[in-house]
């Protein structure tokens, strides 16, 4: 994951974006692992990107695990138990989305927007599509 966050933001350095583009990579890549085959005896994942003013980040598992969800921020609102990964990758690009399923793995992708500067605070949660 530490190998997928350093090659993210090697390839975008000069964007303005780098730190933001590392941050998605590592919270899209540590998920995979964490909750799909990805993270078992000889597991992987996929990393994909495309550097363009809309840039676009995605990384598919190996299935296994629930359906990936945004957590909410409102109390009493979360669609399940865990960390804020999904919540954070919402607030750092312009959108996001999953397609796939749990038998086949899922593919877990994130727009950002090259266009403007890094965000220093809270942004607008977008949501999740599938």
């Amino acid at each position: 994951m530490r190998v997928a966050r350093v090659f993210a933001a090697t390839l975008f350095e000069g964007t303005g974006r780098e730190e933001d583009v590392a941050v998605v990579v590592a919270e899209l890549s540590t998920n995979a692992v964490r909750h799909s085959r990805s993270g078992t005896d000889r597991g992987w994942f996929g990393l994909e990107v495309t550097l363009s003013e809309i840039a676009y980040i995605a990384v598919t598992d190996l299935g296994g695990g629930c359906v990936p969800t945004i957590r909410s921020e409102t109390p009493g609102c979360e669609p399940r138990v865990g960390g804020y990964g999904l919540l954070t990758v919402s607030k750092l690009a312009l959108a996001t989305g999953v397609h796939g399923s749990s038998e086949d793995g899922f593919t877990v992708w994130a727009d950002m927007d090259l266009r403007r500067p890094a965000q220093n605070g809270p942004g607008q949660q977008v949501t999740l599509a599938s």
